[in-house]
């Protein structure tokens, strides 16, 4: 019931990406991926105004996207706008009367109202991978969009409203921004409103706006293993003391469902996944909102929305759940011991990877070689077998039909998957019978089952000449000697 409430609701009530919106019914995590790459070549076509005009001096300057939604009479998808932007995250002073004023006298290659002055007195937005970067390929990600605050549906949070001081009555102007560094890093959700004075249509002054709420993240992505525990990382700063709710949220292949409810107004768990666990000391000294998932499985592959509502107003970072488990190798028969001519199969078990997709090669070494290793063609695969925790076993084969001078020959199995690097291998050795003389190891085996074999003819020697000799001639003697 919340969920559909939420849906209904005006998009520009909630702080996430425009593109997100309007596509995301349609996004699998890499889809979303190759969004975001897409918003980030989109990023590097915009204006380059860094360098003309010396903003740099009052802060960083981050080229935008101020993107809404067209009014299309199609319900989905909506078409989009999208306008070139600047973005100013002023330097705080740490002493008040130290902020510097901006020249009047900029003419900047925008559409009025496109230039954002920000102060966030936080100074979440001073992060260093914002800060323009010295090549323009690695420019940060940033999108602009308008934001209506409204009263949240959801229980968690709606009584918030009940606090008079919130914002939301101070300003009929917000926007909200979403800024991701280069190298994936850190990302930030923030609510703005609109401090400078009422402008016309045709004004090209900037528009000065004080963050009011960040919602950021230090893990846009999460890479782990089955069985691990992870932290999902989740932080928020609010620029006044007031209530507040955490919400965390699953989604997957178009299906969600709530993860985690707090009420910080009430101090109240609402709601709890099994194996999820917040840090509640943290989250109201620091805003640490992070969500502890124990004993990851593969049900936990997903994409998780942390939303922080504050009074009439929340914003959110989605964080992207990726669990991977790396290949097994084990070769059969290990060791491999044939005679000249002997066919044999010789077999690669891969087991426990996952995501599904491996390839599996052979090849072989030959010790009088030049040291370059041989593919090995003719290798075939079984089918994909599944395991009870949701991994995959596959098995890969080839034939072996040694010669005399195949002595030796190293046949190794490498499997490629996503979840390393480098590809796993396995290796075992050929060893064709007679081949080659005896070896140290034999002639010691030898020579021990030599002693073995003297010591058990000595024995039985003298059992026969101290014993079975005796008894037996010694009876004949006796039975002469009653005959006479």
């Amino acid at each position: 019931q919340e969920d559909k409430t939420e849906s209904k609701s005006d998009n520009r009530a909630s702080c996430a990406p425009r593109l997100s919106l309007v596509f995301g019914s349609l996004l699998d995590m890499g889809a979303t991926r190759r969004l975001h790459t897409l918003s980030v070549l989109l990023s590097l076509c915009s204006y380059p105004v860094l360098s003309l005009h010396g903003l740099s001096e009052f802060g960083s300057v981050v080229d935008c996207w101020f993107v809404e939604e067209g009014g299309g009479k199609s319900s989905f998808p909506n078409s989009i706008i999208q306008d070139p932007a600047l973005m100013l995250l002023r330097t705080i002073p740490y002493q008040t009367g130290e902020e510097k004023e901006l020249p009047s006298d900029m003419d900047l290659p925008l559409k009025p109202g496109m230039f954002f002055d920000v102060r966030d007195y936080s100074r979440i937005t001073a992060h260093p991978g914002l800060k323009p970067p010295r090549d323009p390929s690695e420019k940060p990600q940033c999108e602009i969009n308008k934001y209506s605050p409204q009263e949240s549906s959801v229980s968690w949070a709606s009584q918030l409203t009940e606090d008079e001081r919130t914002p939301a009555y101070h300003s009929s102007i917000w926007f909200c921004s979403h800024l991701q560094t280069f190298d994936h890093s850190f990302s930030v959700a923030s609510v703005h409103r609109v401090i400078s004075g009422p402008r016309g249509m045709d004004d090209s002054s900037p528009q000065q706006t004080s963050v009011v709420l960040n919602v950021f993240t230090r893990t846009p992505l999460v890479k782990t293993a089955l069985r691990q525990d992870i932290l999902l990382d989740c932080g928020f700063a609010m620029d006044r003391k007031t209530g507040f709710a955490v919400e965390w949220r699953y989604q997957f292949k178009g299906n969600g469902h709530l993860v985690y409810a707090y009420n910080g107004a009430k101090d109240r768990v609402d709601a709890a996944e099994e194996g999820t666990e917040m840090f509640f000391y943290e989250l109201h000294s620091h805003g640490n909102a992070s969500l502890l998932i124990r004993n990851v499985h593969l049900g936990h592959e997903g994409s998780y929305i942390c939303t922080v509502y504050m009074p009439n107003l929340h914003a959110q970072r989605t964080i992207d759940l990726e669990v991977s488990e790396s290949p097994k190798l084990v070769l059969s028969p290990d060791p491999l011991y044939l005679a000249p001519g002997q066919e044999h199969t010789v077999l690669c078990e891969v087991s426990s990877y996952y995501p599904l997709d491996v390839s599996v090669s052979w090849v072989r070494k030959t010790p009088g070689g030049n040291g370059t290793a041989e593919p090995i063609a003719g290798s075939w695969l079984s089918g994909h077998r599944n395991n009870p925790d949701g991994t995959y076993n596959v098995t890969s084969y080839i034939t072996v039909k040694p010669a005399w001078g195949d002595h030796d020959n190293v046949y190794t199995c490498y499997a490629n998957h996503a979840s390393v690097k480098s590809a796993v291998r396995k290796s075992l050795t050929l060893k064709v019978a007679g081949a080659a003389g005896p070896s140290l190891d034999d002639a010691i085996g030898m020579l021990v089952c030599a002693f073995i074999l003297y010591g058990t003819l000595k024995f039985f020697y003298w059992i026969f000449t101290e014993k079975v000799y005796p008894l037996i001639f010694n009876s004949v003697d006796e039975a002469k000697e009653k005959r006479n």
